[in-house]
């Protein structure tokens, strides 16, 4: 087994072979903590997960969160031993100007363009959009995602690739878009990347 390191990511299945239908998992939720305190991922039977500092919670089509059940399996699981490296204060945020800072030369060796990138804001957001629908107001919580390279796109999903989970536990769901009000923002870069395969038949049959 290769030594977890901080901000290393561990990825099982691509997104553009959840995207094709494939969605027998191998990886469960309880084999997550062994490689990560944070991540986001898919079920087989397409609810969405979030790892939150040791913490899995199942997201519904309906943007309910729900504690995870320990072993159901993942098509799809990106985690990682989240220390951040770098963090500071965003009176504003929302899903294009994170991407514009993250992406920004005033950020010098801290800019992610061609590496990935594990970050988390916390704070109180005056709105999130979900991918598949709905929009909530006003919640306190956490995104939990990754700043993915234009070349990475078809194995770990778009630029912002990010989750949300309320504090109180009960909503989340994967970010279309989302505005802080006042809210911090923590970040590292991957120095590590590791990509873990299905061993089903099936898989060798997908045209991705």
């Amino acid at each position: 087994m290769v030594a977890s390191i901080p901000n290393d990511i561990f990825q099982f299945g691509t997104i553009s072979a959840v995207a094709a239908g494939f969605s027998q998992g191998q990886p469960r939720t309880c084999d997550l903590t062994s490689h990560g305190t944070d991540g986001i991922g898919s079920y087989e039977d397409g609810r969405l997960m979030i790892l939150n500092n040791g913490e899995a919670f199942a997201l519904s089509y309906d943007n309910r969160a729900t504690p995870a059940p320990t072993d159901t399996r993942l098509p799809f699981a990106m985690v990682t031993i989240f220390r951040p490296t770098f963090r500071m204060e965003v009176p504003l945020l929302d899903m294009e100007s994170l991407d514009d800072l993250l992406s920004s030369p005033k950020l010098a060796h801290a800019r992610a363009v061609n590496t990935l990138a594990p970050f988390k804001v916390v704070g109180m957001f005056k709105s999130v959009e979900f991918t598949d629908g709905g929009e909530q107001s006003n919640l306190k919580g956490i995104i939990f995602g990754y700043a993915v390279p234009t070349w990475m796109k078809g194995i770990c999903g778009p630029r912002i690739h990010a989750h949300f989970l309320a504090d109180s536990g009960e909503v989340g769901g994967k970010v279309e878009n989302f505005e802080t009000n006042v809210a911090t923002l923590s970040f590292a870069k991957t120095g590590r990347f590791h990509l873990g395969f299905s061993q089903s038949p099936d898989w060798e049959d997908m045209r991705l």
